[in-house]
């Protein structure tokens, strides 16, 4: 979970919802809020910047701190950091970027796979797992829904828990508890990319802070490194898995049970035509032996006439 809120909604003088235009109600980016509230502080004195839970109920209203996030009013103990907290500020940022994407396009190793996202949340993430015995409260950065690619969604159980990892990795117990409990687990590593290291500051001005928000989302857009820490199979996908091996072995098995029937009968169909074979070549034989026998008698008989006539041209009679 994002530990610095960097997008709110905001209610007008009139208690209504500022209306979207790429969502139903307006995000404000606190760059966004901060650059209007140096600029037209009338207009931003008429805003009531609002949390952004998917219940409306939930929502309570947000002060804005000029080192690049929101804060709850209902949470005063929450001050100001004097170096601007740049690191928590590029987790939350990094955060948004990844829940603002359609489709992530995840390279995990040798693997590649593009998830779709159906709804991504984060808000509201919290989980509570069953752990020897005892309960466990974990809060993901972000959690997903998805349907495609099929495969995996059947595998993951439609769910993913991706994790941002800027200075704290996850921990051991956390991916023994979503391994067990089937949520799998994709984690990022922005450590190399901070704001810090990015801009040599601590206390990133608006204009930088909305600047490396967009190259998140360039770079997030095209393509997403991560490291698959929790890689489960749900019950389901594993009962689909058996099930379909046991059809293809049936089939398999039908299919060798075809061939032997084919075989058999190509070997009856060779016997066949071996037996008409040896018909046919008896025949032969027995006609070649009576051609031969004729091919005699011709000779003889040609012999013979060839004999008279020799003996009837010296005048001797035969």
């Amino acid at each position: 979970m994002a530990n610095k809120k960097i997008w709110a909604y905001a209610t007008d003088a009139t208690g209504k919802y500022v209306i979207g235009e790429k969502h139903p109600l307006k995000i404000f980016y606190i760059w966004e809020t901060l650059k209007l509230k140096r600029s037209d502080i009338h207009t931003f004195n008429k805003l009531t910047f609002m949390s952004t839970h998917r219940i409306p109920e939930k929502r309570t209203p947000l002060s804005t701190v000029k080192l690049g996030f929101y804060r709850y009013k209902s949470t005063p103990e929450e001050t100001n950091n004097a170096d601007g907290d740049s690191d928590s500020l590029s987790h939350s940022i990094a955060i948004q970027a990844l829940a603002e994407l359609k489709v992530l396009n995840f390279i995990c190793g040798q693997e590649k796979f593009s998830i779709e996202i159906d709804d991504i949340r984060t808000e509201d993430t919290k989980i509570q797992l069953t752990n020897r015995d005892t309960y466990e409260y974990y809060y993901p950065d972000l959690i997903c829904q998805f349907s495609e690619p099929r495969n995996l969604a059947r595998k993951w159980g439609k769910k993913l828990a991706i994790e941002v990892k800027h200075t704290h990795e996850c921990e051991g117990e956390k991916i023994f508890d979503f391994k067990n409990h089937c949520i799998p687990i994709i984690e990022i590593d922005i450590a190399k990319y901070s704001i810090e290291k990015k801009y040599g500051t601590k206390s990133p001005t608006p204009e930088q802070l909305e600047d490396y928000y967009g190259y998140w989302k360039a770079v997030f857009a095209k393509q997403i490194f991560g490291r698959i820490l929790s890689n489960p199979v749900t019950p389901e996908f594993y009962d689909e898995v058996c099930e379909e091996a046991t059809q293809k072995l049936a089939q398999a098995q039908r299919q060798n049970g075809d061939l032997r029937n084919k075989l058999a009968d190509s070997r009856h169909t060779n016997t066949r035509l071996n037996g008409d074979l040896k018909t046919k070549d008896d025949l032969a034989t027995r006609l070649h032996a009576s051609i031969s026998e004729k091919d005699k008698k011709i000779e003889n008989l040609e012999n013979r006439g060839l004999t008279d006539y020799l003996l009837n041209a010296i005048g001797i009679k035969g």
